[in-house]
């Protein structure tokens, strides 16, 4: 998958907070995939998300 220049920055900064705070608690690192699942679990879970231009209802409905 090609990321743009931009996205994959935003993914080393997200990955690096998350990280720091996990070995705070002693817990194992997160990989660039997992963080892309929990970013797209994180999603699911929100009435709607505005993707491509358009706003997608999480109920199915399409607006």
């Amino acid at each position: 998958m090609k990321l743009r220049t931009e996205t994959r920055e935003i993914l080393r900064q997200y990955k690096a907070v998350v990280n720091e705070r996990r070995r705070a608690l002693g817990l194992t690192e997160l990989k660039t995939e997992q963080i892309v699942d929990e970013i797209c679990e994180y999603m699911t879970c929100q009435y709607a998300v505005y993707i491509g231009g358009h706003f997608i209802l999480q109920g199915g409905g399409q607006n």
